[in-house]
Order: C-alpha cells, then structure tokens, then sequence
C-alpha cells in the first residue's frame, strides 16, 4: 500500500446513532468505521445487503478518519407516524427528541488492495459521481464530497511525539501514556464500532481518541502514515 484516495465529505446535518441510546437517540461526533465503508459502497455501487463482503478482511483495506470542522451538536424533536397500515391516515403519532450534527465535514482517507474497488472509487470521485445517494446516516441528511487527490503515504514507527491528524484508536497508541493532554485541547475518548460482518453483526468496538475542534491529537503510536501533502494519520 503505497497510495490513499483523500477525499471530503460533509453535509448540513448528520446522525450516526450510538448503539446504547434508545428514546432519545444521541450521535457519534464522526461516522463509524462501518458507516463509511457504507458510504463508500454507496458512492461505487456495491448493494447494501453485500457491500460487507468485500470488507470482511480488515487486512484488504485501510481507512483513516479526519474532523474538518469542530463538533457541534444540535437537538430537536421529530414527529414520526406509523405509515404501515394507511399511508394517508396518522396513526400512532410519537414526539422523540433527536441529537444531530450541525455543518459536519470529514476528512477521509481510503485504499483497497482489490483493484477494482480502489479504481471505480477513484474513478467516481473525481467524476463526482455516486452509483447511490450518499447521506450521514439518515437517509434524509444528504451529503456531499470533493476528491482531495490520490497521495503517496509513508509509514513511521518512531519512538517520537507526533501531531496525528486523524481519529487515532486507543489500539495505536503505545501505551497507555501516550496521550498528551496539552492546555486549550478538548480531546475525547469514545467507543466506536469499528468492524461488522454480513448480517450487520457487529465484531469489534474500541475505543477511539480525537479532539472535538478537530485539532491534532499529540501522542505516540506503533505506527503512523504520512502523506505527501502532509497529514499524519493513523488507519483503524
């Protein structure tokens, strides 16, 4: 792997539910690992009953997850009705109060070692172009991306503090002291699934590191990658 496909995403609002609410649904602050392979799926083509298979290796891809903008969530209550029995008539009327992100955008960092994946991405993104409508969660979020450009990485195992640009997993960092928490930074930790299978069975959470206004996160990994327009990043 000696190249990523970089490129933007970002949309009016987003919600990536947390898998621990239920009544009143809260949302992740950046899409899961899981959720952008769906978006990538969707921008390809790949059916979404099938589209896991082609990412059940975690060994066949790499993908790194950036913030562009800070955080910011916003609540409301949504009026949702049962439209199974008659479409035309309300029935069962029920107020839930919603968590979203407001103005996300993220930066993403992906490659696929099967050709043909990494080449109608890449194909589709310059084209901007999607197969399917891309959204952030909800199918009512529509989204939008730009193609940052195909960038030569190099990885880098030093023993050094580094600014990593990207989400880092708990999973990359050295030990358990490699964090640092300098003064003005609002870094979080995060639970995060990470890996599904068909099914949409979830197999692997971790937790996840990131700073909430989307600055760079000073810490020491096992290994890092950086590009050749600069970033720092770390792939789940």
């Amino acid at each position: 792997m000696a190249k990523v496909l970089v490129f933007k995403l970002w949309g009016d609002y987003g919600h990536f539910k947390k898998f621990y609410t239920t009544t009143s649904p809260l949302t992740f602050e950046f899409p899961p690992p899981i959720t952008v392979l769906g978006i990538v799926s969707a921008i390809i083509g790949l059916d979404r009953d099938s589209y896991l298979e082609k990412f059940i290796d975690p060994k066949m891809f790499h993908l790194a997850i950036g913030l562009e903008r800070p955080v910011k969530k916003v609540r409301w209550t949504q009026n949702l009705i049962d439209t199974k029995r008659h479409f035309w008539k309300i029935h069962n009327r029920t107020q839930i109060r919603t968590e979203f992100l407001k103005n996300p955008c993220f930066k993403l960092f992906f490659s696929h070692k099967d050709p043909e994946i990494y080449d109608r991405l890449k194909e589709n993104l310059i084209a901007h172009r999607s197969y399917y409508t891309v959204s952030l969660g909800l199918s009512e979020l529509l989204a939008d991306f730009e193609f940052c450009g195909e960038q030569t990485i190099t990885p880098s195992t030093t023993n050094e503090w580094q600014n990593i640009q990207s989400v880092v997993p708990c999973s990359a960092l050295q030990d358990d002291r490699s964090i640092e928490f300098e003064e003005g930074r609002e870094i979080f930790k995060i639970n995060y699934p990470v890996e599904m299978v068909p099914g949409r069975v979830v197999t692997r959470r971790e937790n996840v590191i990131f700073e909430r206004r989307g600055l760079p996160v000073t810490c020491r990994v096992k290994e890092s990658y950086e590009t050749e327009k600069g970033d720092k990043i770390v792939f789940f």
